[in-house]
């Protein structure tokens, strides 16, 4: 059942997330859908979290802001936290949360007891502190079957005028032989190529070393499996994902060119499998 515009979305998608977001979870489930052996429950399990992790930009006082996405301030700050949101034609920046006071999320109790003095059951306005704290507040939490990932990939080819570095961003195997990643782990070319495809339809930032703001974006994806490389006419040795990375940052440049930053790496949530 491919979604043809946001309006069509289940009102419950379109109530908790923002048109940007929208707009990524109709891409990956419409994507999703056309996998064979695809099932709207699967798909829209994916679509959902890839759009929650989607971020709009935006300009704030001059500088390029991720807006929805709750950022620490300083200490000495009289709030714990901000968050860069719209508020009709601007943007506003809205900062929450005691420094002092422990988020107790994980504890049924005193998240109850504060979200029944916040009335977060009707905190819907993002341009509050209140939407934001009872957000805070919300029992998500990370799932012990998950865990956060960091993949390397060689980068094997830079163009200077372009600022662009090819590589590839990870490797399933070698020689049909499973290549582990530095986590001991490893992720089949399959999925590999479904990832890449959901990254390139909601993500494409590039960071430097997984933090700080956007110096890049992947520009270029080719996921390489064996059917695709026999299908193509591509002779490899290697399973994976191969990217272009447009870098804007001079210094991250220079890093990549003097050899300092040599490998790319992916990161994410990977749902692990005793193999």
């Amino acid at each position: 059942m491919p979604y043809a515009s946001i309006d069509e979305l289940p009102s419950a998608v379109r109530s908790k997330l923002s048109p940007h977001q929208q707009s990524v979870f109709r891409n990956v489930f419409n994507s999703m859908m056309e996998q064979d052996g695809m099932t709207e429950s699967r798909a829209f399990a994916g679509a959902w979290s890839q759009a929650k992790q989607a971020v709009e930009k935006a300009q704030y006082q001059g500088k390029e802001v991720e807006l929805d996405k709750p950022f620490r301030l300083p200490s000495g700050n009289t709030k714990k936290f901000g968050v860069y949101v719209k508020s009709g034609d601007k943007i506003k920046k809205v900062t929450f949360g005691d420094p002092n006071m422990e988020i107790r999320r994980d504890d049924p109790e005193a998240r109850a007891n504060f979200r029944s003095r916040h009335s977060c059951d009707t905190a819907t306005d993002k341009t509050t502190p209140r939407y934001w704290s009872c957000r805070m507040w919300s029992g998500e939490s990370v799932s012990s079957l998950t865990k956060e990932v960091q993949i390397e990939g060689q980068i094997l080819k830079q163009m200077d005028e372009e600022r662009l570095a090819f590589g590839w961003a990870y490797v399933s195997t070698v020689k049909g032989e499973i290549s582990l990643d530095h986590s001991g782990e490893f992720i089949r070319p399959d999925q590999i190529a479904k990832a890449a495809t959901n990254f390139m339809l909601s993500m494409r930032t590039a960071k430097a070393m997984h933090t700080g703001s956007k110096i890049g974006e992947v520009v270029h994806s080719m996921p390489l499996t064996d059917d695709i490389a026999k299908a193509l006419g591509v002779q490899s040795d290697r399973e994976g994902w191969i990217v272009a990375i447009k870098v804007y940052d001079d210094q991250v440049w220079q890093d990549v060119k003097s050899g300092k930053l040599a490998a790319f790496s992916i990161g994410g949530r990977a749902l692990k499998e005793m193999v």
